[in-house]
């Protein structure tokens, strides 16, 4: 070897068998060698770029030449990179795509290869069948692991949704809510395919009805399914409500979009429609002009006003209305600087000014729906039990907020009077209320299960089928599901026929004590009415603290309190399937589609649960 003058002989051998070959030190591949080192050198290039110097390169042939001294970068010898640290890789890759809802082929970009280049020398960027079975892989386990919550809760809830991609195709989205054992509430993705049908009542149902096979949701634990004031959707929750096979299951409207309902009725009177229509007309003339956006971006500086941008509404997203008149109020002073400036706004562009009698409406309607953005964000939260808020909030709205005074404007008058009107006819707050599925989560929840809305004679009416419901629901299926959420369990504990058995036998000692008991579950009510125990943390934390003492109306509690108060939780998969459901992921097959966004969505709460099993590698 004393004749060779390569420096790739630092990291090569030949093998000892063959010496037609030779072996990388750092990876252990086996080369051919024919009296020629570019092999050696190409692979050192390519495959261990932190190991490439100049020593490389050929030296001099002559032997008394002092060996080139390599850089001390050169010298740190990494291991060969192994299968699993390949197949790690690859994993990530695929929660990279899946859970920020990137292409599957960003995996082929010259970019992205060149970074995994840099970043894992040793390590070949998979194609993209490749990340994409990794997908499917991670999707199955992250299924099941979902499979088996569902399978140990009592109670489940629904929303569910359809929309339309901009490729024309219809998509509708389900997602499912519950209470764990330990009182904490879930919401997951059950699934977002394509409707190949025509967006009728029956196919909606007969879907939802696949939705709950492929699942395992037995009828008796389908509780409610929340959905839209669309016709279809609100005809489908009642063909639910009437089928035996789904149950006693309850079609819900959702609250923000039958609040929308309400606020569209007051944002058409005169002069407010006026007024957001001059407003869109006067954000659009600096959405389309370059010139003048910087002329405002040069006057906020100028007048020390905070440099946002106008925001343009959306016409059937009334909160979007808000925040283009709050930006337009907080944006005035500098808007009207450029507006009469001669060199930057044309003489026919002067009038889309505001009056000062439109400005001081928009302050009034800015001022009226500001509560109503702050509820609609507590009715929308999907991590917190929000139904049984519902009606106490829409009520002190009404009392402290639509309450019509002396000072107000004849504009403020008429819209404060147009929503009341709309949210009791919507809610039917003038008609028998104790029956209803917002009164029941109101008893439920200890912040508000004084009514105090309500009459004596509704408030005991109402109580009255509270208790009902509660002594309906079967001990014996929270004791499944216990016994199905619990892990490590003994195999010498007693079997199901053992325990009843046993709880049979206990019975039968404890007879004298019978009495004593119905007393007491009598009682359970009123003490619970009478309980006057803080409720620091929200209604699951003290439910959780107390369901000992009230082991009835708990269960009743964790079946009630799963249902959300809006169909936002699927509104909110929409966002997230628009970034997928593109033109240029055009090839994505909708069954990938389903995949990604489900486990875009679930993957993210099941580890911030600290679930070990959503960790598992593809």
């Amino acid at each position: 070897m004393s004749g060779v003058k390569s420096r790739a002989w630092e990291h090569f051998e030949k093998v000892t068998d063959n010496p037609k070959k030779v072996i990388c030190k750092l990876c252990k591949q086996i080369f051919s060698y024919h009296s020629s080192t570019t092999n050696m050198t190409y692979h050192l290039k390519h495959a261990h770029p932190l190991y490439v110097d100049r020593a490389t390169a050929s030296t001099s042939t002559s032997s008394s030449q002092p060996p080139l001294k390599l850089s001390q970068t050169t010298l740190v010898l990494k291991p060969p990179l192994s299968e699993k640290r390949k197949r790690d890789i690859t994993d990530k890759i695929a929660d990279f795509v899946a859970l920020d809802i990137r292409p599957v082929n960003i995996v082929q970009g010259e970019g992205f290869k060149q970074m995994m280049k840099f970043i894992e020398p040793g390590y070949t960027v998979p194609k993209r069948d490749t990340v994409m079975h990794a997908i499917k892989n991670k999707y199955n386990t992250t299924k099941q692991v979902l499979l088996e919550k569902l399978k140990a809760c009592t109670a489940v809830s629904f929303t569910t949704d359809t929309w339309t991609s901009n490729q024309m195709d219809g998509y509708m989205t389900v997602t499912a809510h519950f209470i764990s054992q330990k009182w904490q509430l879930h919401s997951f993705v059950l699934e977002t395919k394509v409707l190949e049908v025509s967006h009728t009542a029956a196919n909606i149902a007969e879907r939802l009805s696949e939705v709950m096979e492929e699942f395992g949701i037995p009828p008796e634990k389908r509780v409610a399914v929340v959905h839209d004031n669309a016709a279809n959707m609100v005809l489908c929750a009642k063909q639910l409500s009437q089928n035996p096979s789904w149950g006693n299951v309850q079609g819900i409207r959702c609250a923000g979009h039958t609040l929308q309902l309400c606020i569209n009725a007051a944002v058409k009177l005169d002069p407010i429609c006026r007024v957001i229509a001059a407003a869109r007309r006067l954000v659009g003339h600096f959405k389309k002009s370059a010139k003048a956006t910087a002329a405002l971006t040069l006057k906020q500086k100028q007048q020390n006003v905070a440099e946002h941008k106008l925001i343009q509404d959306v016409s059937t997203r009334w909160n979007s209305t808000y925040s283009m008149l709050e930006r337009l109020l907080e944006q005035r002073c500098p808007v009207t600087a450029v507006l009469s400036e001669p060199g930057t706004t044309h003489q026919s562009d002067r009038d889309l000014d505001l009056t000062t009698a439109q400005w001081r409406t928009a302050e009034d309607i800015v001022s009226m729906l500001r509560p109503m953005i702050t509820l609609t964000e507590l009715l929308s939260q999907d991590i917190n039990a929000s139904l049984s808020a519902t009606l106490p909030m829409l009520v002190n709205m009404k009392r402290r907020h639509l309450l019509s005074r002396d000072d107000d404007s004849t504009t403020v008058k008429a819209v404060k009077k147009t929503i009341t009107e709309e949210i009791d006819k919507r809610w039917e707050l003038t008609g028998s209320l104790e029956g209803s599925i917002y009164i029941q989560a109101a008893v439920l929840d200890p912040r508000f299960k004084s009514l105090s809305f309500l009459g004596a004679e509704k408030r005991d009416d109402a109580y009255t089928t509270v208790w009902d419901l509660a002594e309906s629901l079967s001990p014996a299926e929270e004791a499944t599901a216990q016994r199905e959420d619990s892990s490590g369990a003994e195999e010498s504990e007693p079997t199901p026929k053992r325990q009843r058995e046993k709880q049979q036998d206990i019975s039968m000692l404890m007879a004298f004590d019978e009495d004593q008991q119905t007393e007491e579950e009598k009682n359970e009510m009123k003490t619970y009415l009478e309980d006057r125990t803080k409720v620091d943390k929200g209604p699951l934390i003290w439910w959780k603290m107390n369901e000992e003492r009230y082991p009835k109306l708990a269960r009743a509690a964790k079946r009630i309190h799963s249902i959300p108060s809006t169909s936002t939780p699927s509104e909110r998969i929409f966002s997230k399937a628009s970034f997928i459901v593109i033109k240029t992921r055009s090839s994505l097959l909708p069954d990938n589609t389903d995949k990604i966004v489900f486990l875009s969505h679930n993957m993210r709460r099941l580890r911030s649960e600290g679930n070990p099993e959503s960790q598992v590698v593809a």
